[in-house]
């Protein structure tokens, strides 16, 4: 089901919606769920009239952030895996491209985040969302693996653990890390956890 009431087709339109969408994220950044649909609009400079056009409740804003955050890092991972084969990285490299990139797009800003992961339904439309980035990230994975020597069977099965145990592995340390240094430890440990388990599989 669409988050949408309905979706600029004009260009000023467009820019009232994405305005929305900007002061939403800055909004529920530093209010969390207490922010309000006419905060929201109040922030974007619109009324909450305008507001109500795009979108029902503050839920489905949240929904529709949700899907543009997904968007957004499915091209930052796509970008993540392009460089690792034109830089010819090695794979301890290359694992912890994989690993900083996965953190830098849940990083942004890290309260939002928060939100995006406890708050926001999971509507059929989001989950193929996640599930295609996935997908693309364990198949260009395994082709990284494929050209440091392993089968196409090995690197599939080691691709797929490893983005798996990265995922789940990152929600954690950006969700519990209070600070930049915790990150950043927490961060190489994921680092270290991946390497050795690919190191496991060669």
């Amino acid at each position: 089901m669409s988050t949408l009431r309905k979706r600029p087709s004009q260009q000023r339109s467009r820019a009232t919606y994405d305005a929305i969408l900007e002061a939403a994220t800055r909004v529920f950044a530093s209010e969390g769920m207490a922010a309000t649909t006419n905060r929201i609009a109040d922030e974007a400079g619109v009324s909450v009239g305008s507001l109500y056009q795009y979108f029902g409740n503050k839920y489905k804003i949240l929904s529709e952030l949700a899907n543009r955050h997904v968007s957004a890092a499915r091209e930052s991972f796509a970008v993540c895996l392009s460089d690792i084969v034109e830089r010819e990285l090695s794979l301890d490299e290359a694992v912890r491209m994989l690993v900083e990139c996965a953190v830098a797009v849940n990083s942004k800003p890290r309260q939002f985040f928060h939100l995006l992961y406890d708050q926001v339904p999971r509507t059929r439309e989001l989950i193929e969302q996640v599930e295609g980035m996935n997908q693309q990230l364990v198949l260009g994975f395994s082709e990284v693996l494929q050209s440091r020597g392993f089968s196409a069977q090995d690197a599939l099965l080691t691709s797929r653990l490893t983005v798996t145990a990265v995922d789940s592995q990152v929600h954690r340390v950006v969700l519990e890390s209070d600070s930049p240094e915790e990150l950043r430890v927490r961060t190489e440990a994921v680092v270290r956890h991946a390497r050795s388990m690919i190191a496991s599989e060669s």
